[in-house]
């Protein structure tokens, strides 16, 4: 962990922060497939960008909808790399609001364990404008869109549509 990572149990403490646990059992090939992208990462952030009309942002990746975001890298607080994030894949400037939900997700296969982090923050778009071709080569965005309701096939949609309208 490094000075611009806090710590999980720290944000999960507060009164203020949904806190939630995520485990799913995986085969071997699975958690083998998983191992480049999550074990080198601590943590990942996520925005709830919300506009004045109510819609949310979201990226569709893999058949799946999910808020904007990814991983922290080194030297990076959640803030910019929230900020970095976003105007990647969508080309939307924003605002970070408030942190609203932490969650530890964890891939399990017999004794091996992969775990990283996850923090979700609301956000204020600077301009609705989308970007023409979203995400960086090699994503795999499919599109980016303003929603007014979050499809059923949502990753964290409870989050979203809990901090939907939360601009901190």
């Amino acid at each position: 962990m490094t000075a611009s990572e806090p710590a999980f149990e720290d944000l999960a403490a507060r009164d203020d922060v949904l806190d939630r646990r995520k485990s799913e059992a995986v085969d071997a090939d699975r958690l083998a497939e998983l191992q480049p992208k999550v074990d080198p990462m601590t943590w990942a952030v996520g925005a709830v960008v919300t506009d004045d009309a109510g819609r949310v942002l979201l990226v569709r990746e893999d058949g799946e909808w999910l808020a904007p975001g990814g991983e922290v890298e080194p030297g990076e607080t959640h803030e910019e790399a929230l900020v970095r994030e976003v105007r990647e894949e969508t080309g939307v400037e924003i605002g970070v609001g408030d942190l609203v939900a932490v969650t530890e997700a964890a891939f399990e296969c017999a004794d091996d364990r992969l775990a990283f982090y996850f923090a979700h923050y609301t956000a204020t778009p600077e301009t609705t404008a989308l970007a023409a071709d979203p995400g960086l080569d090699g994503e795999g965005i499919e599109t980016v869109e303003w929603v007014e309701d979050v499809p059923e096939n949502t990753v964290d949609r409870e989050v979203v549509r809990r901090f939907r309208g939360n601009h901190g």
